[in-house]
């Protein structure tokens, strides 16, 4: 193979290599064949390979693939001896490599979970921390490899388990406590070290080696820090007892903390091995971060545990603000502390020292401190699907494999420094003068030699330094560059934008304009309407006038035929006496009268018709009247309506005018960051100027200077941006406010035309009135010609009386009387019949205007319908050019977005031009400076080289003595590492056994519970204790007789009295089972005697029988459930007493019952969720019901008391009190509604800030507690309710108890007694209560609450 002659390709060649051969690239050797594989995989499917390209690239490159999956270590080359442990992505076995016999922990974690899930990199953190950490205190990886379902990741085997087994078998004194606290210490140091955040320390991370040492685990959670040393992260991670206050706070946003949040995690670390519980231990999630974010508060140490102010010391400083809290600057402040100070161990000395447990193992694979029952999960079998088009599932676990014993390509040698030996042949004999002499010449020459060796190390290293710092330094210089070329265009677009702004704004001022002079013209044309209304109104005013004048006149013509009546009454007196003088006159007068009266009646019913038809034309009138003020109703409300629109118009012309003035304000903005920015330009090229004269450190201050302003640029580009989407907004606004306006505009337009027909129907009405009008006027006419002939009637009848009455004297005076009101009448009928004439006069002129306001209605409506076709023409044409306008905006946006893009491309080539001649330049310069500086150093090796032939040739002449003292010195060196290795296994089997002896001494099951506090004294001290305080007691005896005695007695009788109490509960406690026994046996008889249907009827109705609920359940053992667990308990409820057994025998004997609840007193039953109760099993939770009763209603076995957990202290400080509700703040992330509005309660991300009461459990937003509105009072009290968690056995068992008993609460509950306040209690009852005091001076813990949210003591 023939050699490389161009330099720059051999250097470029030898980068590559260096790349290939770097194990931390991403373009090593293992990724480049896992991407080969990966792509092989992704591609062999039918579907996918219908493609002609990738058939041919399957083709060609499967069978290489297939070899590089056999040759690389696979999961065939371990056997499996057991899985040690299970978690929601894979699973850890416990393997042994075949070629080896060595055990390793294999940890699988399946492809397809991670794929499912946006959280699944956390592989690669974990990856690079346990391959690169090469640390004692890290978890190392030997081997990563993956196939086509899991990944692998071979790691060391920790048999000893993790710290959680240790605290649960042994009682951990403050000793051992400090010794692995200063482990942990070590280990989150190299991780701080590494730039990463763990957020997840706890002891189940925490794993102990076969010596005893920890090790750190689990490294999913960590995250790397940014330049700043802090992470940014929106979500809450972590475990909820170990998680600090500033990562909770971060789930409400972007949040920021740095290593800070370690050192809290390691304060509740050292907490819970010294105490046995977490410090913010509660029994919800609710409680718990409660009592987190309120540590100020809510931080106590027992009094019962001796702890050493020390510990109490480094606990609080770890364990408070993230400003003040240790280890924040530096890791010093924690091993600095006075804790850490002992005898034995020390920070530098703690991997040699003897741990206090050493794991005992009977093999190599013990594993006696894992869990055994482990559950096989079918899941993790799961494979991808056969994809239909290319997806690339294999793709984002490129660059996984990792082998840590051998790198491909890279065993090449490393050029050493070679030294001849000497040869025993060439030695001569020389004195030892020379020798010592030539001894100290060496001695003097090869410390030169090493000082000048370390001083070109030191020149190397700071050459490298500076050349890194320049390179770092053109590099922000360039990103700088890119980033003002970047907001130049960004500028560009934000003035485009700016002007496409303004021209919508003309558009919107002109369409502005024109809606105000289409008001302008409705409204005018409204005014005139108004005016021809006006005139209606007086013509109507008019006609009410003349229609009262003829009323008047129709009285007065009523009057005269009254007097006409009376006048034909005297006249036919005048017949009567008439008819005494002749017969036949009298007879011929009477025929007459007939005539007479039969024509007044004709007359008198003339006038009835008459007066009808008045009565008509007023009834008429007054419909009028009415449609008159309907109309005026309606102009007045339309008069409102044009008054609101005017105010709205007014409203707008006001909005525009604001918005004119923001859009100044902006542009005096823009104006003002353009003037900035040219600041920015000048400042940034005067940067440029002076980086050329300046040194380095210049450079770097200059560059942060630069970088300081361009983050000001880009947040002043950002208020921008927001005030620019603003704006958008608010013209949107009023564009929603500009079609409101014509919507308002079309509903006028239709309530004119709705006005205009109204008009319409007036007129007709008033064409009506005017026809009944001349009816009226036709039938008076009648009327009157009747009367005309009723009047020449009479006067031929008078002409035949006047040749009566020339006979007789004084029928002719009456005669002429007669006459002359016959002229009367006629005067009077004249009279009439020229107001007739003047009525219809009148009506013709009424006739003629109506005709005319009918042609100007026309001529209106007429003009109305022109304008409203010319006005739609316009419309449909205004439309047409809007969309012109549109779309020629929309092609004007795209084009300049267009010629944008294309500058902006334009601008990041020639950037990218620039920095490739830059970078050309520099590899030039690197290229000159490597050539003179390899003909230099080549000078330089090539006067060494003479100067060590010489002092090969003195060498050899003192080569023998110095063999001889040599082979002295490593015999003696020999002998001394001997006897060092025999003291340090001396030492070492000592400190084992005394740490055996305490091992023993601290087991759990070793020590009782009660020697936990112990004195720590030794067995010589405790006989001298006991010695002085006998002679003490002795001194003391006579004067503590008495007092002793006293004491005894007062004992005896409170034993007599507590023993009489138990006593007197028992019995009561018996005597309720005894009810319960009989009420069962009633009930067995009713049954056997109830045997009509009214009976089974009623039953039904009532919805369950009256039998008795019983059967198994399980309460907590104690506090915490998922350490201590739940014990079995026989339930038996009937309509009064819920009873506990602790077996069915007892229930049997019904004399020896557990705990008696009074149904009475209890509140509700309902289900769990998990937020209730953390500590149980997940698959537990379907299994759990809660039981809330008043705490006045339990009575418990007097021997069982002291097994009830006491109350921890009531902590307040995080809650808030309202209507006697204790509300604790809290979000929610998953689906939950609040009691008072519709609104939802959560968000996945971003959820409102909510209440929940820790006794009645209501969850209401936080806003409604703030208003004081729609939030009811609490319905238990505090000093009252206690709740009970119990353990059906299976899910539908539990569902069958809260149905049943929610039915006899229901029934019998505190609901249904809470009206009978005034009810007596029995005497047993009331016995109970008051023995019940003793025992109950410690309300119960509540199971699902928090626990600072512990109900006040009765």
């Amino acid at each position: 193979m023939g050699t490389v002659k161009d330099e720059e390709r051999l250097r470029r060649l030898r980068a590559l290599e260096e790349k290939l051969c770097d194990p931390r690239s991403t373009g090593n050797v293992d990724c480049l064949l896992d991407t080969v594989t990966a792509l092989v995989s992704d591609c062999d499917h039918p579907a996918i390979r219908r493609m002609k390209n990738v058939e041919a690239y399957t083709s060609r490159y499967e069978e290489f693939a297939s070899e590089v999956v056999d040759l690389r270590m696979r999961a065939a080359d371990f056997d499996l001896i057991k899985v040690i442990g299970r978690g929601a992505f894979g699973e850890v076995q416990l393997v042994r490599y075949k070629s080896t016999r060595q055990v390793f922990a294999m940890k699988l974690l399946s492809k397809v979970e991670m794929i499912k899930r946006s959280d699944s990199t956390f592989f690669w953190e974990e990856r690079h921390i346990m391959a690169h950490a090469n640390s004692e205190w890290i978890l190392k990886l030997h081997f990563a490899f993956q196939d086509q379902k899991y990944l692998y990741m071979v790691m060391d085997y920790m048999p000893g388990g993790d710290l959680v087994n240790l605290m649960s078998n042994y009682d951990i004194p403050e000793k051992w406590a400090k010794f692995y606290t200063m482990e942990i210490v070590l280990a989150l140091d190299v991780i701080h070290g590494m730039g990463f955040v763990h957020r997840d320390v706890k002891p189940d991370n925490m794993l102990i080696d076969k010596y005893g040492h920890l090790k750190l685990a689990d490294f999913g959670t960590c995250m790397r820090m940014g330049p700043d040393g802090l992470v940014r992260a929106s979500n809450a991670v972590g475990t909820p007892d170990y998680i600090s206050p500033e990562v909770l706070q971060s789930q409400n946003g972007q949040g920021e903390y740095g290593r800070e949040c370690d050192w809290w995690a390691v304060g509740i670390f050292l907490y819970e091995m010294l105490i046995g519980d977490p410090p913010f231990y509660a029994d919800s999630l609710v409680g718990t971060y409660g009592k987190i974010m309120d540590h100020r508060n809510s931080l106590q140490f027992p009094d019962d545990v001796e702890i050493s102010k020390e510990a109490k010391s480094l606990i609080r400083g770890l364990l408070t603000d993230r400003t003040k809290r240790l280890g924040k600057n530096s890791v010093d402040e924690i091993k600095h502390h006075s804790f850490f100070i002992n005898d034995q161990w020390s920070f530098d000395n703690l991997r040699d020292s003897v741990p206090p447990v050493v794991p005992e193992l009977s093999s190599d694979d013990d594993t006696r401190n894992f869990d055994d029952n482990i559950e096989k999960s079918d899941a993790l079998d799961e494979a991808f699907p056969d994809p239909k088009a290319f997806v690339g599932n294999h793709l984002p676990f490129v660059g996984f494999t990792y082998n840590g014993d051998y790198q491909l390509c890279g065993g090449r040698s490393k050029p050493s420094d070679v030294v001849d030996t000497i040869s025993s042949n060439h030695i001569n004999n020389v004195g030892s003068e020379a020798i010592l002499q030539l001894e100290k010449l060496l001695e003097r020459e090869r410390d030169a030699r090493r000082k000048f060796e370390d001083r070109e190390v030191i020149l190397c290293a700071q050459l490298e330094e500076l050349s890194q710092r320049e390179s770092r330094s053109k590099k922000i210089i360039a990103d700088t560059d890119k980033e003002l070329a970047l907001l130049k265009h960004d500028l560009r677009e934000i003035q485009r934008k700016a002007e496409i702004e303004a021209e919508a704004r003309r558009k919107a001022d002109f369409n502005y304009s024109d809606i105000k002079r289409r008001f302008d013209e409705e409204q005018s044309k409204r005014v005139k309407e108004m005016n021809n209304l006006h005139i209606y109104n007086e013509k109507i005013n008019a006609l009410e006038k003349q229609l009262t004048e003829m009323r008047e006149k129709l009285k007065q013509e009523s009057e005269a035929a009254a007097k006409s009546r009376k006048q034909a009454a005297e006249l036919s007196a005048a017949q009567a006496a008439a008819a005494a003088v002749s017969d036949g006159t009298v007879s011929s007068l009477r025929a007459q009268r007939d005539v007479l009266e039969r024509e007044c009646g004709s007359l008198s019913e003339e006038l009835g018709t008459v007066k009808a038809a008045k009565q008509r034309a007023e009834a008429s009138v007054a419909e009028a009247n009415s449609r008159l003020i309907a109309t005026r109703a309606e102009l007045e409300r339309s008069s409102a309506r044009l008054g609101q629109i005017m105010t709205d118009n007014r409203q707008l012309s006001e909005r525009v005018s604001s918005l004119e003035k923001e859009y100044a304000s902006m542009s005096h903005d823009l104006r003002a960051s353009q003037h900035l920015y040219q600041q920015e330009v000048r400042a940034h090229q005067e940067t440029q100027r002076s980086q050329l004269l300046s040194k380095q450190e210049a450079n770097l201050e200059v560059v942060k200077a630069l970088q300081g302003k361009l983050n000001e640029e880009k947040q002043a580009r950002l208020r921008a941006d927001s005030a620019s989407q603003e704006k958008d907004r608010q013209m949107s606004m009023l564009s929603v406010d500009y079609r409101q306006m014509q919507q308002r505009l079309q509903k006028l337009e239709g309530e004119h035309r709705q006005e205009s027909e109204k008009v319409v129907g007036l007129q007709a009405a008033l064409e009506q009135e005017r026809a009944a009008r001349l009816a009226a006027s036709a039938e008076t006419a009648t009327a009157e010609a009747a009367s005309r002939a009723a009047h020449a009637e009479r006067e031929a009848r008078n002409r035949d009386l006047m040749s009566v009455r020339a006979a007789l004297h004084d029928t002719s005076e009456k005669l002429a009387a007669a006459a002359a009101e016959r002229d009367m009448h006629y005067a009077r009928s004249e009279e009439l019949r020229s107001q007739l004439e003047n009525e219809q006069h009148y009506c013709i002129v009424y006739r003629t205007q109506a005709s005319e306001a009918r042609a100007q209605l026309e001529d209106s409506s007429r003009a109305a319908r022109d304008l409203e076709q010319e006005r739609a023409s316009l419309m449909h044409q205004l439309q047409l050019a809007i969309a012109r306008a549109d779309s020629e905006a929309i092609a004007r946006s795209i084009a300049e977005e267009t010629v944008g893009e294309l500058e902006k491309e334009k601008t990041m080539k020639e950037l990218e031009m620039r920095d490739a001649l830059a970078q050309h330049r520099t590899e030039l310069a690197s290229r000159d400076a490597l050539v003179q500086g390899l003909r230099d150093r080549d000078h330089e090796n090539r006067a060494t080289i003479d100067l060590q032939r010489k002092e090969v040739d003195e060498l050899r002449r003192s080569g023998t003595a110095l063999a001889e003292r040599v082979a002295t010195l490593q015999r003696a060196q020999e002998e001394v590492d001997r006897l060092t290795k025999r003291l340090n296994s001396e030492i070492m089997l000592k400190q084992q056994a005394v740490n055996k002896l305490a091992e023993i001494m601290n087991r759990k099951d070793m020590n009782p519970a009660s020697t936990k506090n112990k004195s720590k004294m030794s067995v010589r001290k405790d006989k001298d204790y006991r010695k002085l305080q006998q002679d003490l007691t002795r001194e003391k005896e006579k004067s503590d007789q008495h007092i002793s005695k006293l004491q005894r007695d007062l004992q005896e009788s409170q034993q007599q009295l507590l023993e009489e109490q138990q006593t007197r509960l028992r019995l009561a406690m018996e005597v309720d089972s005894k009810d319960v026994e009989i009420e069962q046996l009633k009930e067995k008889l009713a049954a056997l005697t109830s045997e009509t249907a009214s009976q089974s009827s009623a039953d039904a109705e009532d919805g369950e029988t009256e039998q008795t609920l019983e059967g198994w359940l399980s309460v907590p053992f104690k506090q915490n459930i998922r350490r201590h667990g739940w014990k079995k308990q026989y339930v038996v409820v009937s309509s009064k007493k819920i009873i506990f057994y602790n077996s069915e025998n007892d229930k049997q004997n019904t004399t020896d019952p557990v705990m008696i609840l009074d149904l009475s007193k209890v509140f509700h039953v309902r289900s769990v969720t998990q937020g209730d109760v953390i500590r149980a099993d997940a698959k537990d939770i379907p299994r759990i019901f809660q039981l809330l009763y008043a705490g006045e209603g339990e009575a418990r076995r007097p021997g069982d008391l002291q097994d009830q957990p006491a109350d921890g202290q009531d902590h307040t400080g995080n809650t808030v009190q309202h209507k006697g509700h204790d509300l604790v703040s809290i979000t929610y992330h998953i689906p939950t509604a609040c009691e008072v509005c519709t609104r939802p309660l959560w968000h996945m991300f971003r959820p409102p800030q909510a209440y929940e009461c820790r006794r009645c459990r209501m969850k209401i937003h936080a806003e409604h507690v703030s208003e004081g509105d729609g939030v009811a009072a609490c319905k238990l009290h505090a000093d009252r309710a206690r709740e009970m968690l119990l353990l059906a056995p299976a899910a539908p068992d539990q569902r069958r108890w809260v149905a049943r008993l929610a039915r006899r609460v229901q029934r019998y509950g505190y609901r249904a007694h809470i009206n009978h306040d005034n009810t007596k209690l029995s005497p047993r009852d009331s016995m109970r209560s008051n023995l019940k005091a003793v025992y109950m001076n410690a309300s119960q813990r509540s199971s699902t609450l928090p626990a600072n949210a512990s109900l006040p003591r009765q």
